[in-house]
């Protein structure tokens, strides 16, 4: 038996009752199955986002021949006059907007890369990035890519990276060796030559900046042994042998002998 209904909100419709007894059918109104103008039209509920409505890519649809719940994929224009197609749905419940105004859709000489940051662009390593470049890609994007300094120095970072947090070449500001350029051996010879044979396994005086936080062991010319931060040697501070200088108590530098003869 169809009979007609009225909901909280004053819209009326038919329906069968068991339709609404059993499968808990409602208000199709209200749920945006049925189109009403002036009541669930996207014109209606959503005046913002009807005015961003492509005047002319749309055909005859309207914003006020859909409900703002429809999942059709219809196209849109921003005030900044960026055109792109989205479902109606995702405008409405998701809040999806202009992909180009929100970095998500790359268009060169507008929000590119090369446009917004012309200097770091400038950098980007046109022979290891392959077919890539700057006009191509968001300056947010978190991609990896390649880059070279005017001193020809190459290294890897992402985009946002050096947007976003300022970071630049890795060996300029001394947070990675390069030798021959900012490693320890380069900058500091005559500290360099006091590094350990032995007791660093592998890392070499080459491996390290000389500004590195890390701890090595040394040999001064006395034979004395002893643990220190390489910024601390090689830096301002020019920290030397804490035998020598008597810093060390000779039973604690006896110690430092036995462990070393233990590991020839």
């Amino acid at each position: 038996f169809k009979a007609w209904w009225v909901c909280e909100q004053g819209h009326q419709w038919q329906a069968i009752v068991k339709s609404r007894t059993l499968g808990g059918c409602g208000c199709p109104i209200c749920a945006d199955r049925v189109l009403l103008q002036g009541i669930n039209d996207l014109a209606t509920t959503h005046p913002e986002l009807a005015k961003q409505w492509h005047p002319t890519k749309n055909s005859d649809l309207t914003p006020r021949n859909v409900v703002a719940g429809n999942s059709r994929k219809v196209w849109w224009l921003c005030t900044k006059g960026h055109v792109w197609q989205a479902k109606i749905s995702s405008r409405t419940s998701g809040g999806a907007g202009c992909p180009v105004c929100a970095g998500k859709l790359v268009i060169a000489g507008e929000n590119d890369l090369e446009s917004q940051f012309p200097a770091i662009a400038a950098q980007w390593d046109m022979e290891k990035n392959g077919s890539l470049t700057p006009d191509a890609i968001s300056p947010y994007s978190n991609r990896r890519v390649w880059w070279r300094d005017a001193l020809g120095h190459a290294w890897q970072a992402s985009v946002a990276a050096r947007t976003q947090h300022g970071s630049g070449c890795p060996y300029c500001t001394g947070h990675q060796a390069l030798p021959g350029f900012n490693d320890l051996k380069t900058l500091a010879p005559e500290v360099a030559a006091q590094w350990h044979p032995a007791l660093n396994g592998a890392l070499t005086p080459e491996q390290v900046t000389a500004g590195s936080h890390k701890t090595a062991w040394w040999e001064c010319p006395s034979g004395h042994i002893w643990k220190a931060i390489v910024y601390s040697r090689a830096g301002p501070q020019k920290c030397g042998c804490p035998v020598c200088a008597g810093k060390v108590r000779p039973e604690r530098q006896e110690c430092y002998r036995r462990m070393l003869a233990e590991m020839e």
